[in-house]
């Protein structure tokens, strides 16, 4: 198969790909034959989300494998990274097995699995482990130096919640305000402390987590990889949502000037990776603030909202596609994330004109980005297979592949 359009590698300049075998095995200025044309529509690496939460097994209510990844799809995602704390959470061989044999069936994406951490590291075919340093579930750690030192033994990345649990306040809150007083900063800059020190002298590969503030970047600097969130870098406890619990996340929003600092560093490309931490609820467990469970959807809105940023000059192409496509890539070894010769065909095309809107593509059934501008991919490939035409998901349930550890 050959596509033809504005490629972006290295800038936009019109080539052709050659495909064969669901890789790119060519990028030439001009082939003959027969083609596909993109005319000028850009043809952009799609993205990679490390850090989505699909809910199953457990809690398939609010959201599925199929469903996530289909809005995922939809959305310009084609690979997805998904979170060990299910019900019951995913911390050992069997549990791993069966979570990998349950989802292939479902998955529309490529997709990888973390391994949860409770106590020890178990043996298991995972991407990476996560833990998390709060006990808001069962994978909650006290002893993270001896944690480092076992994962650094396996050759993986772990990924950390880090948020401090002898600094949270665990009173009800009232609201978003009060939610983040509960889980104030310095809970994440203390916890981000005490992992970089640890870790200076282990030499684990670390991912630190959904950090809120330009005071954490600086802290972590080049000493491990960190994401941040489309939320928290559009959103801040002042926001007014349609219902307040809608922005009830961990970590919490932060104020509107932490959001705006963080926002210039995306701005500057400051940011090592971007990761939704996609995390569906119902709409009616979000009715009470004080009950609600925290978490928002966001892989259904985040590349499209990304490239109507760039569109309008807020953000680089260039930007996008090392923090959503080249990084994730690079940090866990895999072939994806960038147009080039050997890597999975995994693409996007976009007409750059088509403004649309964020609208739910959550089973979850709302997004707190609802409404906000943005540009959806018109078509979307993975693997050299077309599974958004105009639009419309063409994919089909199982399609994804497993990307093990």
């Amino acid at each position: 198969m050959i596509v033809s359009g504005k490629i972006y590698k290295n800038g936009i300049k019109n080539a052709c790909l050659i495909i064969e075998d669901g890789k790119i095995a060519g990028i030439k200025k001009y082939v003959r034959g027969n083609k596909i044309d993109y005319g000028n529509a850009l043809i952009f690496p799609s993205g990679i989300d490390i850090h989505v939460h699909f809910r199953e097994p457990g809690k398939e209510n609010k959201e599925d494998f199929f469903t996530g990844t289909k809005a995922a799809g939809v959305a310009g995602v084609t690979c997805v990274f998904d979170m060990p704390n299910n019900e019951p959470a995913i911390y050992n061989k069997k549990s791993f097995e069966e979570k990998r044999r349950r989802v292939s069936k479902k998955a529309c994406v490529d997709f990888a699995l973390y391994g949860g951490i409770k106590g020890k590291v178990n043996e298991m075919d995972c991407i990476a482990y996560k833990f998390f340093l709060s006990r808001d579930n069962e994978l909650f750690c006290e002893d993270i130096k001896k944690i480092l030192l076992e994962v650094k033994k396996k050759n993986k990345i772990v990924a950390i919640h880090a948020e401090s649990e002898e600094c949270i306040s665990r009173k009800k809150a009232r609201n978003l305000i009060e939610h983040e007083k509960n889980r104030n900063l310095e809970c994440e800059l203390n916890a981000i402390k005490k992992i970089i020190e640890l870790n200076e002298k282990i030499g684990a590969k670390i991912h630190i987590c959904h950090v809120t503030s330009k005071k954490s970047i600086e802290i972590i600097k080049r000493r491990a990889s960190f994401g941040v969130t489309l939320h928290h870098l559009l959103f801040s406890y002042e926001n007014k949502f349609k219902k307040e619990a809608f922005g009830k996340v961990n970590p919490p929003l932060r104020s509107e000037i932490e959001r705006k600092e963080l926002f210039n560093e995306f701005k500057k490309g400051e940011i090592k990776i971007f990761e939704s931490d996609h995390a569906p609820h119902l709409i009616e467990e979000k009715e009470n603030f004080e009950d609600a469970p925290s978490g928002m959807p966001g892989v259904d809105a985040f590349m499209p909202i990304l490239l109507y940023f760039a569109k309008k000059g807020v953000i680089s192409f260039k930007i996008i596609e090392k923090s959503f496509c080249k990084n994730p890539a690079k940090l866990f070894g895999i072939r994806k994330g960038e147009i080039k010769v050997g890597n999975d065909a995994d693409f996007l095309v976009i007409d750059l004109k088509k403004v649309k809107k964020i609208k739910p593509l959550s089973k979850c059934g709302w997004s707190a980005y609802e409404g906000m501008k943005c540009i959806y991919p018109m078509h979307v490939y993975l693997r050299g297979e077309k599974i958004v035409d105009d639009f419309e998901f063409v994919g089909e349930k199982g399609m994804g592949r497993a990307i093990n550890g």
